[in-house]
């Protein structure tokens, strides 16, 4: 249901000119994308996430603190991040403006961070750009549920 949504979402916002069936199509791209980055993520999947994130994106975490791609993935290598489990997310939406796209949605999961407890239950909003026919993530902002 959540992924009928955000399809029916799409065709709505992706305005006149756009066919259903291409709109349709790029919706289930950044969806296969955030699939992507969240098993990349609980798996410390550190091959995948290069290819996923341009060198200069950042994340906002929900406590504030910000992360450079560099200072994330090294804190997956290390260890000093982990995941204990799956990430899920619901109520997803994706919207497109040109070659940029724009996922936002709920997810729930368990991390620490040098032992410290991270994740729970958070809303984020994450920006794609189409780069030579491959869509990559640039920024990553969460918030507390």
């Amino acid at each position: 249901m959540t992924r009928m949504l955000a399809v029916l979402t799409m065709v709505m916002a992706v305005g006149p000119g756009v066919g259903a069936q291409n709109a349709h199509s790029r919706v289930e791209e950044i969806l296969a994308m955030e699939h992507r980055w969240n098993e990349a993520r609980a798996h410390a999947d550190i091959a995948t996430l290069e290819r996923i994130l341009v060198d200069d994106w950042t994340v906002t975490h929900a406590n504030g603190t910000t992360d450079t791609k560099a200072k994330y993935l090294g804190d997956l290598k290390s260890g000093a991040r982990t995941f204990a489990g799956a990430v899920t997310e619901s109520d997803m939406s994706v919207r497109f403006y040109g070659d940029t796209a724009v996922a936002s949605g709920s997810s729930q999961s368990t991390v620490t961070l040098n032992g410290q407890a991270q994740g729970g239950a958070l809303h984020f909003t994450r920006v794609y750009v189409e780069r030579g026919g491959e869509w990559r993530m640039v920024v990553s902002h969460a918030t507390q549920r």
